[in-house]
C-alpha cells in the first residue's frame, strides 16, 4: 500500500521558492516590507550613504582588487573584499563581522 502525502511536494517547493523570492535582496522589492513612502525614503538615505567619500573610496578599492584577482584566476564566488583584513572573505563573515555582529564596530 502506497501512502500519498497530504500536501503534494510541488506545493511545498513552490511556497519555499515564493518565500525565498520575497526575502531576496536581488528582487525588485526589499527584504523589509515597507510602504511606498518608506521605500522611497530608504532609497534616498541609502544613495546618500553610498555616495559619501569613504564609501566611494571603498567601492573603488573593492573593484580594483576584484578585477586584479579575477585576472589572476582567483575564484571569488560568494566572496567580498574585507577592508579591515585586506583580503577576500565570505559575504557572511564580512557583513556580520566574523560572528561578532555590526554593533560592536560602530564608533561612538
Amino acid at each position: 500500500m502506497v501512502v500519498q502525502p497530504i500536501t503534494p511536494i510541488y506545493d511545498i517547493s513552490y511556497y519555499r521558492l515564493l518565500n525565498n523570492n520575497l526575502l531576496s535582496r536581488n528582487n525588485i522589492g526589499m527584504a523589509q516590507r515597507l510602504s511606498n513612502k518608506a521605500k522611497a525614503a530608504k532609497s534616498v538615505r541609502d544613495k546618500r550613504y553610498a555616495m559619501t567619500a569613504d564609501r566611494r573610496k571603498k567601492k573603488a578599492e573593492n573593484q580594483k582588487k576584484r578585477r586584479a584577482a579575477k585576472k589572476r584566476g582567483v575564484n571569488l564566488k560568494g566572496k567580498d573584499y574585507d577592508h579591515k583584513t585586506r583580503k577576500f572573505t565570505s559575504v557572511k563573515n564580512n557583513r556580520g563581522s566574523f560572528g561578532n555582529g555590526t554593533k560592536k564596530e560602530r564608533k561612538k
